[in-house]
């Protein structure tokens, strides 16, 4: 919950959970890499692990004074009075330095993938990747390739071209996305989305908005390949109408004799909203694999049992206690109250 409360702001999409073998290892790629800065953790000495929270931060903006070995209770104001969101890693004590450590799940490996990502399990897929967004797509993976960077594919290679996915040092996919160039941000990235796996598209979307406040931003259905994909986002009415105002100036550049071309094999709407590379602020992206919702037996993975990886997604509100009484009274589902208390807030 916000420290400072009783404000009437909608949830906001606060983080994306991963597990790390070593914060002194992850810590340090994300900041020298993608420009994150640490803007606060806490360690959980009785229970064995540590969280770090990373923001990618505008130019200019400013946070107390985080590291490694030291964070203050203004860090702690900080992230929970934070307009944007973070990447939280979590480390289980001792993972380091176990060599019998076989590492943690990426979410792209299970029963229901082909080739060299088919696993016996988990058996089916939940998380996919996060993502981060650049002018040139690149520029951004040389910049990588120079500094060690691993990726799974590169933006020269396979059916997708133009786009890449990197590799962080728990193998997590990190895809690189290109964003307008007439936005003229000075920031060289931005921390752009979260992909999760969904059983019921239409179903997760009416979730996403009616009960955490999100804005469908985006819908586009990718019929030969049976899959849709929604973007969802966290935006007050402000930064919708400052992007939507930058793309009006844009078409009032534009030739009336350009258009865009069309694909029967996909369709996209951008449900009257901003596109999602339009946004500072990270989306929510759901990849639905049509026929799923109809199968009862199907579950998406959560991250939570064997194989582990992927965590959870959070959402900062003004009232721990009435959020929870609200989705409570709408029949969502909550884990134990005993595991929340010994979150401390959460």
């Amino acid at each position: 919950a916000r420290v400072e409360s009783g404000t009437g702001r909608q949830p906001r999409f606060h983080r994306t959970m991963l597990r790390v073998r070593d914060p002194q290892v992850s810590v340090p790629f994300y900041e020298r890499n993608f420009g994150m800065t640490l803007v606060h953790w806490m360690a959980f000495s009785e229970r064995g692990f540590s969280v770090y929270f990373l923001e990618r931060q505008r130019q200019g903006q400013t946070s107390p004074p985080c590291s490694l070995e030291k964070t203050s209770t203004d860090c702690e104001r900080y992230l929970l009075n934070m307009e944007g969101t973070t990447l939280e890693l979590m480390h289980h004590h001792g993972t380091e330095t176990d060599t019998q450590f076989s590492g943690y799940w990426s979410g792209n490996t299970g029963k229901d993938a082909s080739d060299d990502l088919y696993a016996e399990e988990p058996p089916a897929r939940g998380f996919g990747h996060i993502a981060f967004n650049v002018t040139d797509v690149y520029d951004a993976c040389k910049r990588l390739e120079c500094n060690g960077v691993s990726f799974r594919k590169k933006p020269n290679e396979g059916r997708m071209r133009g786009l890449a996915f990197a590799l962080d040092p728990d193998a997590y996919w990190i895809e690189i996305c290109s964003r307008p160039r007439r936005l003229g941000w000075p920031e060289y990235e931005n921390l752009s989305q979260t992909m999760l796996r969904v059983k019921d598209g239409p179903k997760s979307v009416e979730f996403y908005t009616k009960h955490l406040g999100m804005t469908l931003l985006r819908r586009s259905d990718f019929k030969k390949w049976g899959f849709s994909l929604f973007f969802l986002a966290s935006v007050s009415q402000g930064e919708l109408e400052a992007a939507l105002e930058a793309r009006r100036r844009k078409r009032k550049r534009r030739s009336a004799s350009s258009s865009s071309s069309s694909s029967s094999s996909s369709s996209s709407s951008s449900c009257g909203a901003a596109s999602p590379s339009e946004l500072w602020n990270p989306v929510l992206e759901l990849t639905w694999n049509h026929g799923t919702e109809s199968d009862p037996n199907f579950r998406v993975h959560d991250g939570n049992t064997a194989p582990k990886g992927f965590g959870h997604i959070g959402f900062l509100v003004d009232s721990l206690k009435e959020t929870r009484a609200n989705l409570e009274a709408a029949g969502i589902r909550f884990s134990d109250k005993a595991e929340v208390e010994r979150l401390n807030g959460a």
